[in-house]
């Protein structure tokens, strides 16, 4: 009876001690396996970082004429946009929207040069519609005569307004662009048919 007394607290020693070696490598394992995921996330993590590249804004051409033609049967305001240019010019929007009780033709495009241009026409008083889609002030207000017709224009270091007002209908021209582009945009203007 002592013998199997001695056989059993033996045993019971030994599978404690394979329980700790167990339990040891069993934590040795899943740190090893933190260290490994972690390696592996950092990695990535590092290839992306290296490998990434700056996004750009897409903006994808609009058949501005189209939607010019669609809002013709919704507005009486004349749907002003550059007709005739070539393809270095690129209209990325266009909409008819309203501004308080008014609506708004807008047409957006993007110059050869890279910079923005935009045509908006509306019977909205003038200055409400400079608050809204401009950052410009009615301030240092010039003239410039572009195809026999003189507008008004404000500018700043970046942004250019000029606008005019032609049958109780303001046509306003908001650009980042160069006068040689103005010029062109604004002599090319014209209403789809």
């Amino acid at each position: 009876m002592h013998k199997k007394r001695e056989i059993e607290t033996s045993v019971t020693i030994g599978s404690m001690s394979q329980k700790k070696s167990r339990t040891l490598q069993s934590v040795s394992d899943m740190v090893l396996s933190l260290i490994v995921t972690g390696l592996l996330v950092g990695s990535l993590a590092t290839f992306v970082w290296f490998t990434r590249q700056d996004s750009e804004v897409v903006l994808r051409p609009v058949d501005w004429q189209g939607v010019a033609l669609g809002a013709q049967e919704r507005t009486d305001l004349p749907t002003y946009g550059p007709i005739g240019l070539s393809k270095e010019w690129n209209a990325t929007s266009a909409r008819l929207e309203t501004v308080g009780d008014s609506q708004v033709w807008r047409v957006g495009v993007v110059t050869p040069s890279q910079e923005f241009i935009s045509v908006i026409v509306s019977k909205t008083e003038l200055k409400r519609l400079i608050r809204t889609y401009t950052t410009l002030e009615l301030e240092n207000e010039k003239n410039r005569v572009i195809n026999n017709k003189t507008y008004t224009v404000l500018e700043n270091e970046k942004d250019k307004l000029l606008f005019i007002n032609e049958n109780n209908v303001n046509l306003l021209i908001y650009t980042t662009t160069n006068w040689d582009e103005i010029n062109t945009f604004i002599s090319n203007l014209g209403i789809p048919s």
